[in-house]
């Protein structure tokens, strides 16, 4: 990781600096705690080889009040810690989200969701324990180290130098196991990423799965990822074991050692026995310290991987930039797409080639073709999912790249196949991108809509939860409350993407006239599966390849026995 985005991560901290500087008095209150229990262990230990029963008592009491402080301070410094690691996992995540809403099209058409939520959730989780870590253990035990050396040295400077020969290997040993770890980091999360984008793709598309019998290939798929995941972990784990089998050897080889020095230097008087095992208590506790810089270095190591990844979300710049200065005008809907070409990134071959449509506020456009005809790119320009790569769309003589991006999307309103609702009430889909609107304006919605016709046969009415995407309901009646929520929304501009196609007789009646209310006065784009409802449009665009071959009204494209009449003809055969 840079020194940079170190210092970056910084930002999300310096709003808990108060709490922080709480946290921080505590730490000193523990680590001074945890120092002074030498003199007193020294003191008792003294007043027992003189028999001094009545300060022997006063040290013991002195020692519990200490102890009870110690606890406290402890109980304070990990509630602290971990309050503020929970604030920044937190601000982090929000953070992330926040980001993720300014990513256009371009980037969700190459990134997968399973290794967006890893990068929103675990990555972030192991930054949340990188700084409670720090703060929890890593400094406290600092400063902890700091005072029991120095008094260490005070008191006998020759057994403490002679402690200090194991350092370096301590060293050695938690550099080289932290930075093993580290690089097993990356590959342990992209692992992670692929198990809950497959986990997640398997229940959303559940039904498709059993009606292809794939289950068992499923869940061989699920098998093989946890698979590698296993060998990841058990790997981790051969790496954390054997970094902490050999500073456990250490540490052994280290008490013995001294104890071996320690007993000379009594024997010859230059350390006393109280000293001795106050000497042999400060060195238990430097263990603490040793294992917390131990797993904390490791913990850092780790959040390293996790923070660049989280950076390189923060860092990416969105294809479609919302200008600070975007113009917000009154529009009317007369929308010009003048000379406009596109292509996605890859492969950069066109898949709209110098297209020029222009709608007159009110009118309806109707665009037909082929699959891959480019109806559904083109109707994406417009909102701006998609920027042209020449040419422009132009809405009331205005660039759309001119417009205030939320602006001009406020005045379209959407009708999708496959519209997706999210889990919540119909209430609450149906108001989606109309927050405000009140409950009498939702019930008139969907009135207009054709959906209120089944929702007040509903025991809860409006207030039914409509399951995950929705999949409580009908086909036709999420399409009813699609257009519900576009009436609610009153847009200048409507896109219609076959909105029709999948839905049986009755239902496709019904959504033809809530549609019909939907565009009178609205300029609309019709992308039509089934030609008979797009008659009446007052023109009709035939796209092929990116290519218009054709337009005019339905008559007039019917005279011309060209693509559109052999297109109707088979429809109507």
């Amino acid at each position: 990781m840079t020194s940079s985005n170190y210092l970056r991560i910084f930002s999300f901290i310096k709003p808990r600096i108060k709490d922080l500087l709480f946290t921080f008095i505590i730490v000193i209150l523990f680590a001074t705690a945890n120092v002074y229990f030498l003199p007193l262990i020294r003191d008792i230990a003294n007043e027992i080889s003189n028999k001094r029963t009545m300060y022997i008592s006063m040290q013991i009491l002195n020692a519990l009040i200490l102890w009870v402080i110690r606890t406290f301070a402890l109980f304070g410094q990990t509630y602290m810690t971990n309050r503020i690691g929970n604030l920044i996992v937190i601000d982090i995540q929000e953070t992330v989200y926040k980001k993720l809403h300014t990513f256009s099209q371009h980037f969700y058409a190459n990134w997968k969701i399973g290794e967006l939520l890893v990068r929103l959730f675990d990555d972030s989780g192991r930054v949340k324990s990188a700084i409670v870590t720090t703060f929890s253990q890593i400094i406290p035990q600092t400063l902890t180290l700091i005072g029991v050396i120095t008094y260490l040295f005070i008191m006998c400077w020759q057994l403490t130098l002679f402690a200090f020969i194991a350092v370096p290997i301590f060293v050695f040993t938690i550099t080289y196991f932290a930075n093993l770890i580290k690089r097993l980091s990356s590959p342990v999360q992209k692992n992670k990423s692929n198990i809950t984008q497959l986990v997640q793709e398997t229940l959303t598309n559940m039904k498709l799965v059993q009606a292809y019998t794939m289950e068992s290939e499923s869940q061989d798929r699920l098998t093989r990822e946890n698979k590698k995941n296993f060998s990841f972990s058990m790997t981790s784990i051969r790496l954390w074991e054997t970094k902490r089998t050999i500073e456990l050897l250490l540490q052994g080889f280290v008490l013995i050692s001294l104890l071996f020095y320690g007993g000379h230097l009594v024997a010859n008087n230059t350390l006393s026995a109280p000293e001795l095992l106050s000497f042999f208590t400060g060195c238990g506790l430097l263990i603490d310290p040793i294992i917390a810089f131990s797993s904390g270095f490791t913990s850092i190591k780790e959040a390293e991987v996790s923070i660049n990844r989280i950076y390189k979300l923060l860092d990416y710049e969105p294809k479609i930039q919302n200008l600070s200065n975007g113009i917000k005008p009154d529009l009317t809907g007369h929308v010009l797409i003048n000379k406009a070409s596109f292509h996605y990134d890859e492969p950069k071959t066109l898949v709209l080639n110098n297209i020029t449509i222009e709608a007159l506020p009110g009118q309806t456009i109707a665009l037909v073709g082929l699959s891959g005809a480019g109806k559904t790119t083109l109707i994406n320009l417009i909102p701006r999912f998609y920027d042209v790569v020449s040419g422009s769309i132009d809405i009331d003589g205005h660039n759309v790249k001119d417009l205030d991006l939320y602006h001009l999307r406020s005045q379209i309103g959407l009708v999708l196949q496959d519209d997706i609702l999210f889990s919540g009430s119909i209430l609450e889909n149906i108001r989606y991108g109309t927050p405000h609107a009140s409950e009498n304006d939702i019930i008139e919605a969907a009135k207009a809509g054709h959906c209120w016709e089944f929702i007040e046969k509903m025991p809860d009415k409006l207030y039914t939860r409509v399951g995950d995407q929705g999949k409580r309901l009908s086909g036709g009646q999420k399409q009813r409350i699609s257009i519900a929520r576009a009436i609610l929304r009153n847009p200048k501009i409507l896109i219609l993407d076959e909105a029709t196609s999948a839905l049986d007789s009755e239902s496709e009646q019904l959504v033809k006239d809530a549609l019909i209310r939907l565009m009178k006065g609205r300029t609309t784009f019709v992308i039509a599966h089934r030609l008979s409802t797009i008659k009446h449009a007052d023109k009709i665009i035939v796209l092929e390849k990116g290519d218009i071959i054709e337009e005019g009204t339905h008559d007039h494209l019917l005279s011309l026995n060209g693509q559109y009449n052999k297109l109707y003809t088979l429809q109507f055969r």
